[in-house]
């Protein structure tokens, strides 16, 4: 996910029937959630496919938590969606070391329940989207040193030193617990790969202004550092046996005297590993960008879209693809470029107080959208 609301610009999914227990889940009350969330599933959960709707975009600011997600932007749009993301920042949900607070999650959990309750023949699955950052706790902001603060667009924004071992073992450690608590619950349908990330929920976007790199080669950050951090990150989500888990990829850049250079070795190296995850004894990972637009395809982020059909079509039974629209403009262009390069799912941006996101799609077009991507079906656009 981008965020809109620190100026940044923000460069799967459907209801899936899940061995038996999405039925059940779909039709329950809430308290009947909190049971499936002891009980569990056997199996892995195929992914979610279809449109997701992004989710609540407004925290993001330090020391607020995400509210309760609110399924109000996708209520006029029964059918059309597959499911929605529920954001969560790793501070709300582990305020002290090792003791998680779950009651934020599960509120969240809860509200998207009772709308499928509501919905039983147009149910939606979950994507959790869990943020570090900005949004790590105090604590985890002190591990392997002073926390550090970087400006980006004029606002000074604070974080742990997160390619540091004790950042990463803790941030590992409470990946394992997030997947613990709910990587059996059949509401839960995809994890977003978050490790390593700063500016966004987007493991490979970074703030490589000059002065963010002096600030953090000051802390001890070096290049290196950084790809180990994304090369462990398949590792931090390997507690997550029955959830597929999403990976945002974007272009490498290291760092060459203070300089940022393309190194796009680094992305290939991992998106292999990624689809190679789940046939190696890891979690299920599925490939993905964050930027799609009318020229993502096309434009700088050209190979990563390349790589993924590279990938797709050599990796025995398929690796799965999703994307998220670059900002709120969606178009039929982006979804038939969408499925043009393999994907099932596509995160859309829902309204908010300064723009229409999905709402200002008429419904039927937005189902239109949702069974091509559901069906793997070219989709036609008039000009």
């Amino acid at each position: 996910m981008r965020r809109r609301s620190v100026i940044l610009p923000m460069a799967v999914i459907s209801v899936i029937i899940l061995v038996g227990a999405f039925t059940a889940l779909s039709i329950g009350s809430t308290s009947s959630v909190a049971k499936t969330r002891t009980t569990g599933i056997a199996g892995m959960k195929r992914p979610l496919t279809g449109l997701i709707d992004m989710g609540v975009q407004t925290s993001y600011a330090p020391d607020r938590p995400f509210p309760t997600v609110s399924t109000d932007a996708i209520t006029p749009y029964a059918g059309s969606f597959g499911g929605i993301v529920v954001n969560e920042g790793w501070a709300q949900l582990e305020p002290t070391p090792g003791h998680e607070k779950w009651n934020d999650l599960d509120a969240s959990l809860d509200a998207v329940s009772t709308w499928n309750t509501d919905h039983p023949s147009t149910p939606v699955g979950v994507k959790l989207r869990i943020f570090g950052g900005d949004e790590a706790p105090a604590w985890a902001k002190t591990l392997g040193g002073s926390p550090i603060t970087i400006i980006t667009n004029g606002l000074h924004r604070t974080f742990g030193r997160w390619w540091t071992s004790p950042y990463g073992q803790a941030w590992s450690s409470f990946q394992h617990s997030l997947a613990a608590r709910f990587d059996r619950n059949p509401l839960v349908r995809a994890v977003s790969v978050s490790s390593c990330a700063t500016l966004t929920g987007e493991p490979f976007v970074i703030n490589i202004s000059r002065s963010a790199i002096r600030t953090m080669v000051a802390a001890g950050w070096t290049s290196q550092a950084q790809q180990r951090c994304l090369q462990g990150a398949l590792a931090d989500y390997s507690g997550w046996q029955h959830t597929p888990i999403t990976f945002a990829f974007n272009r490498y850049r290291t760092v060459n005297d203070g300089i940022p250079v393309l190194d796009t070795s680094v992305t290939t190296e991992i998106m292999k590993a990624c689809a190679q995850s789940h046939a190696r004894g890891g979690p299920e990972c599925v490939l993905g960008n964050n930027g799609l637009s009318d020229t993502a395809t096309t434009g700088r982020s050209a190979s990563v879209y390349s790589e993924i059909d590279s990938l797709w079509s050599k990796t025995s039974g398929h690796v799965g693809v999703y994307f998220q629209t670059f900002d709120e403009r969606v178009d039929c262009g982006n979804i038939a470029a969408a499925i043009d390069h393999h994907a099932k799912a596509v995160e859309v941006w829902p309204p908010n107080h300064a723009y229409k996101g999905f709402s200002g799609i008429p419904a039927a077009t937005l189902r239109q959208w949702n069974d091509a991507l559901q069906a793997g079906r070219a989709l036609s656009c008039a000009v």
